[in-house]
């Protein structure tokens, strides 16, 4: 077993200097440095004391003794985290019944890093390493020590324990990434230190500012009367460097700028497969769609290109992704095989794929986008910043020397790319985040301490939404009960109004399903070359009334099925996502049994379904432009241009009113998850944000 160094014993024998930016690099005295004799089938010890974090092993311990805060800047791949967590339990910090929090900004990266670390520590993921992401809880309280955690999950905590007492250190990873989670939890962690000066924090990023974050967490201790210096740590934050163990990577830039970077991804590949000697591809792509649409490309050309191509194993990576497939993106490449793995941004920092030689980077990412004054929140696919350039680059020289394919030039790198991304903070709709500050008792909104302010413009808008659903009153305080009803159910404020309005329609049975569809990704499994099929299986469950009713014909259909993974597969529907809807409904009655509220089903009356609807999501209501001949609405708040997404089943059937779910943006915004309305629900919903107006005789 390594010997680690304990809190409390004395300093250990290396040298800690300054560097020039500010960082500590830690200088190994000769003994200590990792041993790395023995390749091959090494064992778990022996590969965790090859990474590169281990030689800085006792550093980080001493600075988390000494120093409240303490800030680990680490390329991909340094080992910070899955290492830092069991150097603090091997140190004692898990002692005594406290608990190890370790929270990531991605539910993908949660599973993968705990699981992960339960191998390594040879226990049974859920007992001494545990992780809670939404609606899913895998901890033992009386066992666990080390527990992986979303920043979201970490922030609702604070809801039944506001100064998270049960935690001894907090690790904040890929801090970088600047979620509006990630931004919220760090705003409330440094309140929460004032309060409890013994909390260590472990901020740790791959490419974060390292000075601008130390300069965030520098609390100066206004009452000294809180403890001797001797007894607390230094509130000044501690600032290490860990080198990744990366190798050279060539970069490759395209001379002219690509048309189609889906197409040329799949070029690329073809050609590496063709060019270069072994070793597994890495492309990052926008999302799902994109990663479907290659999968079909690249599928396609092999078959097409015959034997040569039958060697390439082609995974895609998402969150969302059943567990099965996220296993193979993780197994070792069989002899003879090269493996495409076509991801998201999530393979940027969050996971790590051994294997990777090379790395095909479209320069695009799918990012959030809001517009105060149009009030519209959507996806789009946007250019990346050099920051996360510099990172997919990085993910090819893991390995060995590696080559980076970049879909973009030279020039638009050097002179147009952005070199740091916006916080997710400043480019969002801050409903969510405004009702959990409201719950945790902080009602300074705009005097709350956050790394990165949002917008005054945000701010009023969501307010004025909060007010609107009945969430706040006219203090902006939350209102009794909803508002703090709303508070407590982890999701989007529009469905949680949705659900507790349902108990008046008296159709809370039917709304609960629809919730837990709406917090899923797709249902729909699209396969290549039956277009035809897919689309007489949509239209079995299609129901007039729009996709929410939809969902519940789906529910129904899967229920009678005996919750047949068969029966899925012959509709080409997600039987994992099903389950999963199974279960998010289970836990959501759980919550609503909590406030009393009974389970009432309107049996087959749509209409009380639809006005449920409408009571959380009245503000996203359309009307269709008449004599519009391509389908398009206009949004009744602020007359944008919005069409129902070709997935949703009243794409073309065009009803006059509707109100939709969220927004995604290509080349238009198009809705999804849409249902038809009647007007006038709108008034009787939100009287106070909608009013009739009459057309004015005299102009007509």
């Amino acid at each position: 077993m390594s010997r680690f160094w304990k809190p409390g014993s004395e300093k250990p024998s290396t040298l800690l200097v300054d560097d020039e930016e500010g960082g500590v690099v830690f200088l190994p005295s000769s003994t200590s440095s990792a041993s790395s004799s023995g390749f091959g089938y090494a064992s778990l010890e022996r590969q965790r004391q090859r990474l590169p974090v281990y030689k800085y092993r006792k550093a980080i311990l001493y600075l988390v003794e000494r120093h409240a805060t303490t800030i680990v800047v680490g390329e991909t791949g340094s080992g910070k985290s899955t290492q830092i967590p069991q150097y603090l339990k091997e140190a004692g910090w898990a002692d005594g019944g406290r608990l190890i929090g370790c929270t990531q900004p991605r539910r993908l990266a949660v599973q993968m890093v705990a699981s992960r670390v339960a191998e390594e520590a040879g226990v049974k993921l859920g007992e001494e390493v545990g992780y809670t992401i939404r609606f899913e809880d895998q901890t033992n309280p009386g066992m666990t020590m080390i527990k992986f955690l979303t920043d979201g999950v970490l922030i609702r905590e604070m809801m039944e324990d506001p100064l998270l007492t049960k935690y001894s250190v907090i690790m904040v990873d890929e801090a970088h990434e600047r979620s509006i989670s990630t931004d919220i939890l760090l705003g409330l962690l440094k309140k929460i230190q004032r309060r409890r000066p013994e909390l260590r924090l472990i901020i740790s990023s791959a490419t974060i500012e390292a000075r601008s974050m130390s300069t965030f967490f520098n609390i100066r201790r206004k009452n000294s009367s809180l403890g001797s210096s001797d007894d607390l740590p230094n509130p000044e934050p501690a600032i290490i460097s860990v080198e990744g163990k990366g190798y050279t990577v060539e970069i490759h830039y395209v001379e002219e700028p690509v048309s189609d970077y889906l197409q040329a991804a799949v070029n690329t590949v073809l050609l590496i497969h063709e060019k270069e000697p072994p070793g597994d591809i890495l492309v990052f792509l926008t999302g799902q769609d994109d990663i479907d649409a290659a999968v079909k490309l690249l599928n396609e050309e092999i078959q097409h290109l015959g034997r040569h191509y039958l060697d390439l194993v082609i995974l895609p990576l998402y969150s969302g992704l059943p567990r099965g497939d996220q296993d193979l993106i993780f197994a070792p490449t069989s002899k003879g095989k090269r493996k495409v793995v076509l991801s998201t941004n999530i393979a940027e920092t969050s996971l790590t794929l051994e294997g990777v030689v090379y790395v095909v980077d479209s320069g695009f990412s799918k990012q959030k986008c809001y517009n105060p004054i149009s009030d519209i929140e959507s996806l789009v696919v946007a250019p990346i910043s050099k920051a996360s350039a510099r990172q997919r680059a990085g993910r090819a020289g893991r390995v060995r020397p590696g080559k980076c394919f970049r879909l973009y030039t030279e020039e638009y790198y050097l002179n147009e790319m952005q070199s740091e991304g916006i916080p997710e903070m400043q480019r969002s709709n801050l409903v969510s985040c405004i009702i959990q500050l409201k719950a945790l008792g902080i009602d300074n909104i705009l005097g709350f301490d956050w790394p990165a302010s949002p917008s005054p413009e945000a701010m009023i808008r969501a307010l004025e939404v909060l007010f609107s659903l009945g969430i706040l009153d006219e203090d902006a305080k939350l209102t009794v009960p909803i508002g703090f009803q709303v508070a407590e159910i982890p999701l989007d404020p529009m469905i949680s109004k949705m659900i507790l309005s349902a108990n008046d329609f008296g159709c809370s049975d039917e709304i609960l399903t629809i919730a837990s569809f709406l917090s899923v990704q797709s249902v729909w499994v699209s396969v290549r070359g039956v277009k035809k099929e897919f689309d007489e299986a949509k239209l079995r469950f299609a129901a007039a009334e729009g996709d929410h009713v939809t969902f519940l014909n789906i529910y129904k259909g899967f229920h009678q099925s005996g919750k047949s993974s068969q029966w899925c597969y012959k509709n080409f529907l997600n039987y994992q996502a099903l389950k999963k809807v199974v279960d998010i409904r289970g836990q959501l009655l759980r919550i609503l049994k909590g406030f009393g509220m009974p389970l009432k089903s309107c049996d087959r009356d749509m209409q009380a379904v639809r006005k449920a609807i409408i009571a959380g999501s009245f503000a996203n209501a359309c009307h269709l432009e008449e004599y519009s001949q391509n389908g398009m609405y206009k949004t009744v708040r602020t007359s944008q241009e919005v069409y129902i997404h070709p997935s949703s089943v009243l794409f073309r059937v065009n009803p006059k009113w509707v109100v939709y779910q969220s927004l995604v943006s290509t080349d238009k915004h198009y809705m999804r998850n849409v249902i038809a309305i009647e007007p006038s629900w709108l008034t009787e919903a939100a009287p106070h944000f909608y009013q009739f107006r009459t057309p004015n005789p005299a102009l007509h």
